[in-house]
């Protein structure tokens, strides 16, 4: 009778290459912050929680198109495009090492922090290399409960969350560009803007580097006694007539959905924007901005801060 021996097995020889490359290893870190501010760190493995493969949804959204046909003619004109809002699913797992009741504490803290009914809060991803992006979102599903043997255990589990994000868009750091009158007639520090003693002119270059236009919120710190900025890319402007003194500041506020004029952040100064105002925003890319601000002094500036907005995070 033959004697039966196991296969020996012997690993190929490993043959030279180039090294591999370490942060294709390394996952971003994320987190999301509820309407109040509380923050679940999902990549945190010393904690007990872990970011799982298999996450969907944080690149480019869904569009929404807009098509003419034309009888006789093949095919069909493009009219128009509109990103939809999207959904981003996760897939999480988180753990106590010391106790049921430790992890049962944990989960209900985390449900207790997804509650929809507070509204929108917000995703962020941290890439390695320190980059950062966020995104609206809201609890959708997956935390119903499965106590699946590969789902769940004693002190463990394996949810896929799936959030609701309106705005399809990840949004980058704020970016800020000010610029102050001096007394030599020469705007100052981080453009080159030219300062009259009763004006303040000058065209200035403004790159947005994100995939879509960004809208920008502008503070004029007075005096002044009339706002005009025209985005030269666009062909828009804004143009405010309000006489202000150096204690007084103009917050026009440019964001979708939140546009608002405020002198000293209460007063509102709609009325006060002439009626072919625009309030434009940032194009990708490369900007010509002019912006002139009558009655100004070497107390006058201007600054404006916006988030890049991009497709993917």
């Amino acid at each position: 009778m033959p004697i039966l021996v196991p296969p020996v097995y012997l690993p190929p020889e490993e043959q030279p290459g180039p090294p591999w490359p370490t942060l294709l290893n390394r996952m971003p870190a994320v987190s999301f912050t509820d309407p109040r501010g509380v923050t679940t760190q999902f990549s945190d493995w010393e904690r007990g929680w872990l970011l799982q493969p298999g996450a969907k949804g944080l690149d480019m959204p869904g569009y929404q198109f807009i098509t003419d046909e034309s009888p006789g003619i093949d095919g069909y004109e493009l009219r128009d495009a509109r990103a939809e809002g999207k959904e981003i699913t996760l897939p999480i797992a988180f753990w106590a090492s010391d106790s049921r009741a430790a992890y049962k504490e944990r989960r209900r803290k985390l449900i207790n922090s997804l509650n929809p009914k507070r509204g929108v809060g917000a995703l962020t991803l941290i890439e390695p290399d320190g980059a950062t992006r966020s995104i609206g979102a809201y609890y959708r599903s997956g935390l119903e409960g499965d106590e699946s043997l590969d789902a769940a255990g004693e002190r463990w589990c394996i949810n896929a969350l799936t959030f609701g994000c309106p705005s399809p868009y990840w949004i980058g750091g704020a970016v800020t560009h000010a610029w102050k009158a001096g007394t030599s007639a020469v705007f100052f520090p981080v453009l080159p803007l030219q300062v009259g003693d009763s004006q303040v002119l000058g065209e200035v270059t403004v790159t947005n580097p994100g995939d879509d236009v960004a809208f920008p919120v502008w503070t004029i710190q007075g005096p002044a006694t009339k706002v005009t900025l025209t985005n030269q890319t666009f062909g828009r402007a804004i143009v405010l007539t309000r006489t202000i003194t150096g204690a007084d500041e103009i917050v026009i506020d440019t964001r979708e959905r939140r546009q608002t004029a405020l002198l000293n952040g209460s007063i509102n100064l709609w009325p006060d924007l002439s009626t072919a105002s625009e309030l434009w925003p940032l194009d990708e890319g490369e900007n010509k901005l002019n912006l002139v601000v009558d009655g100004s002094t070497a107390l006058t500036s201007v600054s404006m801060t916006y988030q890049p907005r991009y497709l993917a995070s």
